[in-house]
């Protein structure tokens, strides 16, 4: 469960502005070098309310040692010209501004931090809050200063999306990502006023605000957000992401993101119409696994029942943005109506494998409204690197597996080898023991009692190396 933070500690100094209608927004804070600190400030608003202060001014404080906070200092900076702008609109009449503040602050030494920054008010026309008018909207992060171990805030890799239509299953996910590899937890938050959480609020949670086909929830696995709201109007929610390293929290940060419901009968909503296609794991996620030095390209169809609205598609996360032998993301019309085709092309390299799975968001638009679909995928050793252990294991048959596997494997020289069987999850479900073979080919017969979907078959030498991994599909 993710632990809920709410601040209580006055702001340093009184909110320097009124800009009305407040929207949302994120700060994170990036280690740029030793206590250097790069502070990015994102807000939102909509456009026909009194515009921002160009001005945002940062407040730092320190937790001391009995968990209370001491203010340190304050830091004023302009408005980022070149960052900020409109966000894309679907309604002439209203319009998402983005503001951007981005400061370089150096931390006093080793400790935990929180930086903020609040100002008034917020949207009148938000429905769960009793008073947003006269709410501040606060946004915090929380990191650990550390000399000998950087680090940097959690952040969100897709941009927010502003619009929805009511009574339509919809789903956006942020993508939360940590840039050190910290490993995360997600979950919803209260959106704070000046000193406290905002009075009369209510989680979008609560089923009032939801169609029963999909209640607004937040995927603890991949961050993707399932909502059918049940109602037009604006709404609020906040979102926290939690970094542990060590299995110690050393951060956090909140997001505050609006939501306009609105009407369902002009527009419907963009699809992915072959997902049934791609593979998934146990736990029924599309997931995909790869080898190193191999391509794979997935193909995925989009299409709009509105024949006249122009469809596209963007890919999001760390497989695009990697700087040895990234993913790539081609789209294509098929000639088909306005349905469109979109080939993601990757050939991973060895430094690309790892345990985690790499978080990738595919966001298909008609211009208007947008649908997220979220597949991970894992890279993992194959038999490229094999022969160096004078060991190769040759694709395990059948595949899909129904009851029983053969596992043909090849040594140069005898050896005792074990086989052990690994969920998508990473939980070993099965360990043989001991096989003592001679030099020459093997065929390894193994009956599978194993609930549907993808598992990991790994054989290791009697010092626990691991020479060998496959990937199988039970199919009950």
């Amino acid at each position: 469960m993710v632990v809920i933070i709410t601040l209580l500690f006055v702001s340093a100094m009184a909110v320097s502005t009124y800009a009305t209608h407040l929207m949302g927004g994120q700060i994170v804070a990036t280690n740029i070098g030793g206590y250097d600190y790069q502070i990015e400030l994102t807000a939102y608003r909509d456009t026909i309310g009194v515009p921002m202060g160009l001005v945002a001014v940062f407040n730092v404080f320190e937790q001391d040692t009995s968990g209370g906070w001491i203010s340190l200092f304050t830091s004023s900076v302009n408005y980022d010209t070149t960052s900020g702008g409109l966000m894309p609109s679907v309604l002439t009449v209203y319009g998402v501004e983005v503001y951007t503040f981005i400061d370089t602050i150096t931390m006093p030494g080793d400790g935990y931090y929180a930086i903020s920054w609040d100002e008034c008010c917020r949207n009148g026309a938000i429905i769960n809050m009793s008073n947003p008018l006269s709410e501040s909207m606060r946004l915090s992060t929380f990191f650990t200063v550390d000399s000998l171990n950087p680090n940097s805030s959690a952040s969100y890799t897709t941009p927010p999306v502003a619009y929805l239509p009511a009574h339509t299953l919809w789903q956006y996910n942020p993508l939360p990502f940590d840039p050190d590899g910290d490993s995360l937890a997600w979950g919803l938050a209260t959106p704070l006023g000046q000193t406290n959480p905002v009075s009369g609020y209510e989680y979008l949670s609560d089923s009032a605000y939801s169609d029963s086909a999909a209640v607004f929830s937040l995927d603890s696995v991949t961050g993707a957000l399932t909502w059918s709201a049940n109602m037009v109007g604006h709404f609020v929610a906040s979102f926290i992401i939690e970094e542990f390293r060590n299995g110690v929290n050393i951060g956090s940060m909140i997001r505050d993101m609006q939501f306009i419901v609105i009407p369902d009968t002009s527009n419907t909503m963009p699809q992915i119409s072959n997902m049934q296609s791609v593979p998934t794991n146990s736990g029924g996620y599309p997931y995909i696994v790869l080898s190193p030095n191999q391509n794979y390209q997935l193909h995925l169809l989009a299409s709009d029942a509105d024949v006249n609205d122009v469809v596209d598609m963007i890919g999001f996360g760390e497989a695009f943005d990697l700087t040895t032998a990234p993913s790539t993301l081609n789209v294509l019309p098929t000639g088909n109506g306005n349905e469109i085709e979109a080939t993601l092309s990757w050939t991973p390299d060895i430094s690309a494998v790892r345990t985690a799975p790499y978080m990738t968001v595919f966001r298909v638009s008609d211009q208007m409204f947008y649908f997220d679909e979220t597949i991970q995928f894992e890279v993992s050793m194959t038999s490229s690197i094999e022969n160096n252990n004078g060991f190769a294991m040759e694709n395990i048959y059948p595949n899909p597996v129904n009851n029983m596997m053969y596992v043909p494997v090849t040594l140069e020289k005898g050896a005792v080898i074990t086989m052990d069987i690994y969920n998508i999850l990473g939980v070993k479900v099965y360990q043989s023991g001991e096989m003592n073979f001679t030099a020459g080919n093997h065929l390894i017969l193994k009956n599978i009692d194993l609930n549907s979907g993808q598992y990991m078959v790994s054989i290791k030498d009697n010092s626990g190396n691991m020479l060998s991994t496959k990937r199988i599909v039970v199919v009950k």
